[in-house]
């Protein structure tokens, strides 16, 4: 362990954790709209100790995505996530097409700051992605409702 930081010492860092140790450094910059040139002048010049510590996040994020279940070889997961993703569209429609009706009906308790012909819009696209989704596990034989 270093005697100034009481962390243990870095272990060789490979061309990915560089990578992604420099990404993370960037996203503090990215609300700036820095070029990814400046981020990597930054970089390239920041302390040692700096370096140190978006080295040891990326190890972090690395060991997590790692450790990660990888979707199956054969493809059978998708039918799985297809459902979720049409789950969580329905019913993030369903509350969007809930606060519209209360916005008609004067019984929504807060004025919306974004525009109602956006947010209507917006239902309209989510209603035909459903519908596209439906197509879609039509064609594929995957039942849409939640496996018992």
């Amino acid at each position: 362990m270093s005697e100034e930081t009481l962390d243990p010492p870095l272990p060789p860092i490979d061309a990915r954790t560089e990578a992604v140790a420099e990404r993370l450094f960037g996203l503090k910059w990215a609300l700036r709209k820095d070029s990814t040139e400046i981020i990597h002048e930054e970089w390239q010049t920041a302390p040692e100790w700096i370096h140190d510590g978006y080295l040891r996040q990326a190890i972090e994020v690395l060991a997590t995505a790692d450790q990660a279940q990888p979707a199956s070889a054969d493809g059978s997961d998708y039918k799985e996530r297809m459902r979720v993703e049409y789950r969580e569209l329905t019913a993030r429609a369903g509350r969007l097409r809930d606060m519209l009706q209360r916005y008609a009906d004067g019984t929504l308790d807060f004025e919306p700051v974004c525009p109602i012909s956006l947010l209507i819009r917006q239902l309209d696209v989510m209603d035909e992605y459903a519908n596209l989704l439906r197509c879609r596990a039509k064609i594929e034989h995957v039942n849409l409702e939640p496996t018992a």
